[in-house]
Order: C-alpha cells, then structure tokens, then sequence
C-alpha cells in the first residue's frame, strides 16, 4: 500500500508540474490574447461571435419557446412559467439574467479599442456598433422582464460585479435608447452581403419595436416609416398568382431562407455546420424525428382563427354561416369538420387532428387523441393538447437529422412593421384609414378578407387578433400581453386542449391545467441564486 501511495504521490507531482507548463505557456497552434487584438481578421471574429448571443438563453434558441408563457401553448419544460408557480428559484428566470453575455460584449468592445489602430475608422466604427446594437438588443429584455437592472457598461472584475446594484428603469432605458440612436450614426446605411448582420434598417426596426412598448407612438411611426420608405422590402409571396395560404406557410420554410423580402434581422443557420434541434423539440416521439414535444398549442389558441369568411368562429352558428354548414357535413362524415373553411394561417402553424403528410413518400396521419386506433402522433403523447405546431418544421420530403435544423430564426420581419405601425395609428386614434390599409395587407397575404373601418375600440381588438394569429410561435405574443396588460384576462383560470368525443356522443374539450395570474408577476423576481452572490440586489415586490 505504501508503494501505491508513493507512485500515486510522484504522479500528481509531474501532473501539477506539467499543469503549470501548460499554463503558463501559450499554445503554439493559438494567438496569445496579447496579440489577439492587433489582428483585424481576430477582430471581426470576435463580433462575429457576438451574434450568438442573440436569442442564446435557455428558452430562446428556438423562439417558438417563449409561447409557451403565453394563452398560446404549454411548454412541457417549463409549466411554473405558464401556470403562476414561478419563484426566484425557477430556471428559466435565471437563464433570463444575462450578465454574463453583456461581460462578454463589454470584454469585446475593449479589445475593439485596442484593435483601433488595425483597423480602418469606417471598419472600427461599424464592428463597434453591431456590438452595441446586441448589447442593447440584450439589455432591453432583460429590462422588460426585470424592471430595475444593473446597467454595467466595460469589464468588471469578479469582486466589483458583486457590488453593482439595480439601477432605476428609467435610467437603463435611457441608456439603450441613446446606444441604438448612436448606433443609426456608425451603421452601414445599406444590408452587407453577409445576411444576417445589423445594418440601418434593423436598428429602425427595433427601434420601433422598442418604442411601441413604451408607448411612444410618434416615434414608433418615425422608425416604421424609415424602414417602409426605403423601398427595400415586402411580404413574402411565394409566387406572383399564389395562393395567399401558400405564401404564409412557405415564409417558415428553409426554402425562403436567402432571397426573402419580408425579413429584416433574423439568426442564420447551415446543414451541417450551424443548426438547431427545432425539428425534434416541436415534433412527437412517435413521429419521423423521434422528437421530444416541447411545445403544444391549446384549444383557444386554435379557436381563435377565423371562418374563411371573416367573421370569429364562435359567431359561425349564430350567423348562419355557410361555412358552418360545410363545415358540419364533414364532422357527420366522421371528419375533424371544425378545422375547415378556417382561416388558411390556422393549418400553416398548427397540426390539427386529420392532418396528413408525406415523409420518405409515405402518408402519416394526425389522429384525434380519443382514438383508440391512433398510431403515429397524439394519442400516444403524455400531456397532449391535441395539437402540435407546424410552424418552423419541414413535415414534408425527405427524412432529416431532428437535431439539425436549419432553418432561419425571423426576429424581425416586415408584416411586424406594418402592424406595429397600425398599433400606433389606432392608439393615437389618427389616420385610422392608414391602420385598416395596412392590416388589410397582412390579412391578404394570409388569405382573408379585410376588415372595415371601425372606431378605435373596434380596431384596437381587430389589431390585437390579427397579432395574435400572424406572429404565432414567432416569440412575440408574450410582449403583446405583457404590453396591453392583459395577463389578468389571458393568464387565468382553465386551459383546454382538444374537444373529445364523450360516450354521449358530444365533444367536450380535455382540461389541461389552472393558471393564476398576479399583478406583480409583469415583474419577474431576481433570480435568488444572482441575489446570493450579490447582497446589494433588492428582490422585486412580492416576490
């Protein structure tokens, strides 16, 4: 034993010997930190990877996942967030602290001043603005979630972050406000020829977007139009006589990933190099991705489509709508009647029951989950809604890896700048002409007719579903709510899934779960474990 002991001893000596060599002696096939900074390709390497850290946290890497919070899905990791159960402890709260992508975007911008002399000025000031913009792209949802932040602006030391303190909103908004606007200065005025980076147009648009949640609505129409006037975008229509349906479903396929009008900032993915786990978070187990379903609209989501005559849905029967009837020959005819003559953004976000696709040429059918029979998708499932989200994932062709998607993530597109402008307009109750023109535009492309002109109470409801339905599963939803202050109404009492078939013949819609909604919760609580390490952090109230 005192021999093994001994070699045990001598190992660990030539170990940690061998340990400090390493550590004090730089790689030959890596660039010293020291000289890192006096290269320019380095340089841009280093905000290239600051692009990253958009849409980077927990729940953001697929933005589809930030619905789940909302009266739109539930998301199978995440229920606390959904049904009022949250705390200070809970995960996804402290994912949304995010102090260490700003120290690494303040480690950037330093090294960015010391690279000033390798690069040339116009090259210096562009690099220094996309790190900006994605430091206040940052700092702004942490602010919307948050409240009161730290507002830490260059490198701290691990002993001064443990001092910092909350600074007041008003002071942090300020802050970005001032960054995006001296950002609009040093930019590149036109999109570079690598897609994908800031550029004028995106600023705007966040911007605006920005804005409109602060209720800024002059300056909200001062950004749309910069973005509107140049001229440089447009929805998306696949074809010059398509089908509007097809144009909207198509927007979230990787073929209109490139050459597509309508997108003005988005994360860029490429099979095999970057992708994501899209496919298999937002399909089933038993489906071709052996996905693990993360993510399940519910009924009144999928309720709140319209007939394909333009009127709500519920309203059909007291109508007497044609579609309604039609719609009732298929349900007698042992079909899902319900979701027919429906508007055509229903079927291009979500799998209904009866849904059919082809994967590697062979048909796959979605049953309802009270079917005994059912052998591909929902009954199967625990905790199914009876609905899975099409948006986002490639259900037809060929068989791919589920965890390498590539498609696209739209973080703004321009249907968003034309409502974000309506909102505007029909809050300031001015121009509400222009409001109805430009919702029309999105409810043609989309395959509806348009709405009339109404007063500002009228329009304001029509605005608000026509956000609901377009931007489903795009990550919006949850800052509409949170901005109307309409959680109190959508975040409380019952959650629905799909209508069953009971033993007496009638459809009854499957209870789900009780969600309860507190005022205080449009503040989330500082993460405990932030708090912990840092006792100059004042909890949010109630909390």
């Amino acid at each position: 034993m005192k021999k093994i002991n001994l070699l045990i001893c001598l190992f660990v000596t030539v170990l940690l010997n061998s340990c400090d060599s390493f550590l004090t002696t730089p790689p030959l096939d890596q660039i010293p930190e020291s000289e890192w900074w006096k290269n320019a390709e380095q340089s841009r390497l280093m905000v290239n990877e600051c692009y990253v850290k958009i849409y980077n946290s927990g729940m953001d890497h697929i933005v589809a996942f930030r619905d789940g919070f909302t009266d739109n899905a539930m998301w199978r990791d995440n229920y606390p967030m959904a049904d009022g159960s949250w705390t200070a402890y809970t995960g996804k709260v402290k994912e949304e602290w995010r102090y260490t992508e700003i120290a690494n975007l303040n480690y950037v911008l330093d090294g960015l001043e010391k690279s000033k002399e390798y690069l040339t000025e116009e090259e210096y000031a562009h690099l220094t603005a996309e790190v900006r913009f994605i430091r206040a792209f940052i700092y702004y949802d942490m602010l919307f979630y948050f409240g009161d932040i730290p507002l830490i602006k260059k490198v701290l030391s691990i002993e001064e972050s443990r001092e910092t303190s909350r600074q007041p909103r008003k002071e942090v908004l300020n802050f970005i406000l001032s960054e995006l606007n001296d950002v609009l200065t040093d930019i590149k005025k036109e999109p570079s020829e690598e897609s994908g980076r800031v550029n004028e147009d995106v600023v705007n648009a966040y911007l605006a977007r920005i804005y409109l949640h602060e209720k800024q609505y002059d300056k909200v129409l001062e950004h749309t139009a910069a973005v509107m006037n140049t001229g440089k975008y447009e929805l998306y229509r696949a074809y010059d006589n398509d089908p509007a349906k097809n144009s909207y479903e198509e927007l979230f396929r990787p073929a209109a990933d490139g050459n597509n009008k309508e997108v003005i900032f988005e994360k860029q993915y490429s099979y095999p190099l970057k992708t994501t786990t899209l496919n298999r978070d937002l399909s089933p187990q038993s489906s071709v991705y052996r996905g693990w379903l993360r993510l399940l609209p519910v009924q009144n989501l999928v309720d709140e489509y319209e007939c394909i005559g333009g009127h709500p849905y519920d309203q059909c029967q007291d109508l007497n709508c044609q579609y309604c009837k039609l719609r009732q020959e298929i349900s007698d005819n042992g079909g899902y009647g319900e979701y027919e003559y429906r508007d055509p953004r229903l079927k291009s976000t979500i799998i209904t029951p009866g849904w059919e696709w082809k994967v590697n040429g062979i048909v796959k059918s979605v049953y309802g989950i009270e079917d005994p029979n059912s052998r591909d998708y929902l009954a199967k499932e625990p905790h199914s809604t009876g609905f899975l989200v099409t948006k986002w994932v490639d259900l037809e062709g060929e068989e791919v890896d589920a965890t390498r998607s590539h498609k696209n993530m739209t973080i703004i597109r321009y249907a968003d700048i034309l409502l974000m402008r309506a909102e505007a307009l029909i809050e300031k109750d001015e121009n509400l002409d222009e409001a109805v023109k430009l919702i029309n535009e999105i409810r043609d492309r989309g395959g509806m007719p348009g709405i009339e002109m109404a007063s500002q109470n009228v329009l304001r409801e029509k605005l608000r579903h026509e956000r609901r339905v377009e931007f489903a599963f795009e990550g919006l939803r949850y800052y509409d709510i949170v901005r109307w202050r309409i959680c109190d109404k959508v975040k409380n009492g019952n959650v629905y899934g799909f209508a069953k078939m009971t033993d007496s013949g009638k459809r009854e819609n499957i209870f789900l779960e009780k969600r309860v909604w507190k005022d205080h919760m449009y503040l989330w609580p500082i993460p405990q474990a932030a708090i912990d390490l840092n006792e100059n952090l004042e909890q949010n109230p109630e909390w």
